[in-house]
């Protein structure tokens, strides 16, 4: 699966950080400046909170900070509470942020980088003017749709995007249009600074905001535009932002893929992993490579400084 693309334009890694994942943010930059690629990359963090002694840090870890603007004053007065939610609302905007840059390419506060692989096919695909992107609709799903048992023997489908369109108050030919469509997970995505899909992406934001969540808003908007408007994307390997079921292989001292051919993760994304975020010393179960239990610190610090080097439980 490795690519090594001749990538000529000149690239950003943008996440996004509060004080409350400002230790998150820099064990994902010094994830990424321990890999040899990784060490002159370009790095940025939007402000969502940060403190100012936190800016600081991570200014000094090469990072830039950007400063975020709500995009309007109704937003602004209905989000004010919550400045974390500006991320989420310029994730659509990094054209516009970054326009120095070829191509950016976007991991969430909560992700690290365990190979380089991910960013050599994110930018790859971004240089062609689609959207490079991993889509949960693959063969780690149990299910690919949710339903929810009504009286009568009606179900009512409950998957992420139809229900985000529904309370967004899209039109039911949208939210319907959904239904059946995998969600393209936004944890980590690359966009060429020339692609359509900004000004789409805003467009849709613009109208889920409206009476949608926020917070979910940039997910639902990517969806609408690439389903609805039909613009390209390339859906790629799971290890590209990978948020388990997890497996430990310990000769190769990675993480890997749960199933064969095993292939290391690239981008290691704590999604909904909410003690491991709190706790860089938390543990999830995983699996060896026997398919014996063990539990797994999956925080970058920790597998920095050796933890991963766990003991499988005896069978």
């Amino acid at each position: 699966m490795s690519v090594a693309p001749d990538i000529e334009s000149k690239f950003v890694i943008v996440t996004g950080a509060d004080a409350r994942y400002f230790e998150l943010v820099s064990e994902q930059i010094a994830s990424i400046r321990r890999l040899p690629q990784g060490a002159d990359a370009a790095l940025a963090v939007l402000d969502g909170g940060l403190e100012p002694g936190q800016r600081q840090a991570l200014e000094d870890l090469g990072a830039r900070i950007k400063p975020l603007d709500w995009p309007d004053a109704a937003t602004a007065g209905r989000y004010a509470a919550r400045e974390y939610l500006k991320i989420n609302l310029n994730k659509p905007c990094l054209d516009r942020l970054f326009p120095e840059f070829e191509v950016m390419v976007w991991l969430d506060g909560d992700a690290w980088l365990q190979t380089w692989e991910a960013i050599d096919l994110l930018v790859a695909v971004a240089r062609k003017g689609k959207l490079a992107i991993v889509s949960q609709a693959s063969r780690l799903q149990r299910r690919h749709i949710g339903l929810r048992r009504r009286l009568f023997g009606w179900v009512e489908p409950r998957g992420i995007l139809f229900k985000n369109a529904r309370r967004a108050r899209l039109p039911k030919r949208l939210a319907w249009s959904l239904v059946d469509r995998p969600v393209l997970n936004t944890g980590a995505y690359a966009l060429s600074r020339a692609a359509p899909h900004w000004e789409a992406w805003r467009a849709w934001q613009e109208r889920c905001i409206a009476h949608g969540r926020a917070f979910t808003s940039d997910q639902l908007a990517l969806a609408l535009a690439v389903y609805e408007d039909g613009l390209a994307f390339e859906a790629l390997p799971e290890t590209c932002n990978y948020m388990g079921p997890w497996r430990w292989d310990e000769a190769r001292g990675a993480l890997v893929h749960e199933f064969a051919p095993y292939e290391p993760v690239s981008v290691v994304h704590l999604a909904a992993l909410e003690e491991l975020r709190r706790d860089r010393l938390a543990t999830v179960r995983g699996l060896d490579m026997e398919d014996r239990p063990i539990d797994l610190p999956l925080r970058f610090s920790a597998f920095r400084q050796g933890f991963m080097n766990v003991a499988s439980e005896d069978s």
